[in-house]
């Protein structure tokens, strides 16, 4: 079924064509409620407009930013986490004491 927003499910609810995002993972197995942090990060990181549509659909906006302010800056590289800071307009995020960066 592909809705308006120009992506194929897949039966699990993933966008088809997004599989090769996940190598280590079986693709068919994958439901997007338990792999939500696998699937932001690469998402984010690696995916196309389509997938991040996708992503901003599925889990929505808070959900993305607080796995970003939690998770991002260890996940993302320091470029890749800047930019999404940015688009979503994060100022604070959540750093261990011990990181410097």
């Amino acid at each position: 079924m592909k809705p308006q927003t120009g992506f194929l499910l897949a039966p699990n609810g993933l966008p088809t064509d997004s599989a090769w995002l996940f190598p280590e993972h079986d693709f068919n197995l994958m439901q997007p409620e338990k792999f939500a942090p696998v699937i932001i990060e690469r998402v984010l990181d690696r995916g196309s407009i389509i997938h991040t549509r996708w992503l901003l659909k599925h889990y929505g906006q808070k959900t993305i930013t607080h796995w970003l302010r939690q998770r991002g800056h260890r996940r993302l590289s320091h470029k890749t986490f800047e930019y999404w800071r940015w688009v979503f307009g994060i100022k604070r995020y959540r750093k261990q004491p011990w990181e410097t960066v």
